[in-house]
């Protein structure tokens, strides 16, 4: 019953992915009143944005948020932007280089305005930010809205839905770091089971290092459902440690690819080498991608694509790709 109830759960959450990376946040009205001033000069009567709107300043990008294109601004408070500095190191915020400030800040806005009230609708799931990715992608932001907001696990919203004339803004507790790999795959429950079968091989294998490493590499990350059909193959398999060592390491290796490939780059027939030596073959029906794994195991469903992390993308897949056996 437990596992029943899992795949359900997770079933929804994956379609919520879906529809949340390929809809326009645009086309509801704004149920907050705008005011007629612009989201710089409302963080600058807010006392607590002040570091945030040195940031701004000193990275070039006032004049962004003085226009009138829409943004949602994620704004990390002063105590907030006090310890990021502290933390890497750097005495004051002239420290920062101007282009790591830029991508940084650039990783805190959405397109758009985004009302808090939508994240807790669609309560887990993925939006894109402004900041840029290894190659033609943006860097996308982790939310979870079941029990208020947070963001990639490690930023809070303490205060929500200020509004402006050209946006809105939603004071966090945290500056939230640019994601690797690891920041998804240890965030989101649907990764649960890899992020605990990367953990089991960690003392053998350099696939832990490698989430964390600057790449880019592509991962095609099977989800929880996906694991679970994987242990019911096997009567002796209840865990992901139950699999033999070797055999995991092999597995979970065949789902990684060098290189940040985005879905737009996958042709139909196209095939690429995985780290584990085997090739992933794919295919487009009817637009929705496929592959076919080192086993020879076909129709294997890309159900998310464009996960982007800084150091490579995650592809999200309905079943546990397996190498060829045989070798």
């Amino acid at each position: 019953m437990k596992k029943i109830f899992q795949l359900t759960r997770m079933l929804t959450l994956v379609f919520g992915l879906t529809f949340f990376l390929a809809c326009d946040l645009d086309d509801d009205s704004p149920t907050v009143e705008l005011p007629e001033t612009n989201l710089i000069d409302v963080a600058k009567g807010n006392a607590d944005l002040s570091n945030l709107v040195a940031a701004i300043d000193r990275a070039g990008l006032t004049d962004t948020f003085e226009g009138t294109t829409s943004f949602t601004i994620i704004a990390p408070n002063n105590e907030a932007f006090t310890a990021f500095l502290g933390q890497a190191g750097f005495s004051s915020l002239e420290q920062v280089p101007v282009a790591t400030l830029q991508q940084l800040l650039k990783y805190h806005v959405l397109e758009n305005s985004v009302e808090s009230s939508l994240l807790t609708g669609l309560q887990k799931n993925y939006v894109p930010t402004l900041a840029d990715g290894p190659t033609t992608g943006n860097l996308v932001l982790y939310f979870d809205a079941t029990d208020g907001v947070r963001f990639n696990g490690a930023s809070t919203v303490d205060t929500p839905d200020i509004p402006a004339s050209n946006g809105i803004i939603h004071i966090v507790d945290a500056v939230i770091a640019l994601p690797t790999l690891e920041t998804f795959i240890a965030t989101d429950d649907n990764f649960k089971e890899l992020d605990t079968a990367i953990d089991v091989v960690s003392p053998n294998s350099e696939l832990d290092e490698a989430l964390e490493a600057e790449g880019p590499i592509t991962i095609f990350a099977p989800d929880v459902m996906a694991f679970e059909a994987l242990l019911d193959t096997n009567p002796d398999w209840n865990f992901s440690s139950d699999i033999p060592e070797d055999l995991l390491i092999s597995v979970l290796s065949h789902h990684v690819v060098a290189g940040n490939i985005l879905a737009a780059d996958i042709d139909g027939g196209q095939t690429v080498m995985s780290l584990e030596g085997d090739e992933l073959l794919f295919a487009n029906m009817g637009g929705e991608l496929e592959l076919t794994d080192g086993s020879g195991n076909a129709g294997i469903k890309i159900a998310v694509t464009d996960i982007q992390a800084s150091n490579g993308v995650i592809h999200l897949v309905d079943t546990v790709l397996l190498p060829d056996t045989t070798n």
